[in-house]
């Protein structure tokens, strides 16, 4: 096996560790939809901030890329280095999701823009749960 073909190799592999970072972390932040505040007290407030911290944090890195997009998108920077580390091309990085991904790979195939709606659709029943409960 030729050097080249290793690094290439490590690359894909770093990608994965990336993407399985990326969905514990998101399942982490689905997975506090279904705590009950009774048992932890702080749960909503602790959704909503990281909710807001995981949306701001998509817009910004969306601006930034704009430079090699030519497109504004909200783009989790998890998606980002996973998608670099697989070998694509940093234009395209709007067109990728971790959402997408996640479920191509047990065989949904969705549009991209269905991760910011489930993004908005997410931000809006947490804002909902910390305004009103």
């Amino acid at each position: 096996m030729k050097g080249r073909d290793i690094f290439r190799m490590m690359k894909r592999h770093l990608g994965d560790i990336v993407y399985w970072i990326h969905a514990i972390t998101v399942a982490f932040w689905i997975g506090l939809f279904f705590i009950n505040p009774i048992l932890w007290p702080n749960k909503i407030q602790l959704h909503f901030y990281l909710t807001l911290g995981i949306v701001s944090h998509q817009f910004l890195w969306g601006a930034a890329l704009m430079r090699w997009t030519r497109k504004y998108r909200m783009v989790c920077i998890l998606t980002t280095i996973t998608q670099v580390l697989k070998g694509e091309k940093l234009s395209e990085n709007y067109t990728q999701s971790f959402i997408k991904e996640f479920l191509r790979r047990i065989g949904v195939p969705v549009h991209p823009r269905m991760a910011t709606v489930f993004t908005f659709a997410a931000l809006t029943l947490i804002s909902i749960q910390y305004f009103v409960f």
